[in-house]
């Protein structure tokens, strides 16, 4: 799918949360203002984050946006803050998203995150989930069909994480 037509694809953010694991979206607040919750698994331990997230820059005519988001854990272990930069790229006749996040956590949950890269370990995770799940979504859209989940076959839509910077604060 060309990066025109993945455009209002990725853009459906209903369609799009979907796409990430353990997330949920409960509320369109405004145009391009959503309330969601987000369930992560630290080692041990399952967090739920409750939390607003926005577009910013979108830019329609580049394909490109930042999604900025601040989320509270909904038993008080700290919260997150999250901007994430994206750009649709063309691939051929595919599209790669290119995608740019920087994270900082604060409280309890930073210090179960610190041990053994276990935050850049677990991003990296749900970035690879998200991108299958998206690659089914895109490529259902471009044929017609519903979407049949992450089992389908990868091709199409590559998403790349091309950085991803985990700040961690006390």
């Amino acid at each position: 799918m060309p990066p025109a037509q993945a455009w209002p694809v990725l853009m459906n953010v209903p369609q799009t949360a979907a796409c990430f694991p353990g997330a949920s979206l409960i509320e369109t607040l405004a145009d391009d203002q959503y309330q969601g919750r987000v369930t992560v698994k630290l080692g041990p331990l399952t967090m739920v984050f409750a939390g607003k997230l926005r577009i910013e820059d979108r830019d329609d005519t580049s394909l490109s946006a930042t999604v900025k988001a601040n989320w509270s854990e909904t038993r008080g272990r700290g919260n997150a803050a999250s901007v994430t930069r994206f750009a649709l790229l063309p691939d051929g006749a595919n599209t790669r998203v290119s995608v740019q996040t920087e994270l900082q956590l604060a409280g309890q949950v930073a210090q179960y995150g610190r041990g053994a890269g276990m935050i850049s370990a677990i991003s990296a995770q749900l970035v690879a989930d998200f991108a299958r799940n998206l690659r089914t979504t895109m490529e259902a859209a471009a044929s017609g069909a519903p979407a049949a989940g992450a089992s389908a076959p990868i091709s199409g839509i590559a998403l790349v994480a091309q950085a991803l910077k985990t700040q961690l604060k006390r």
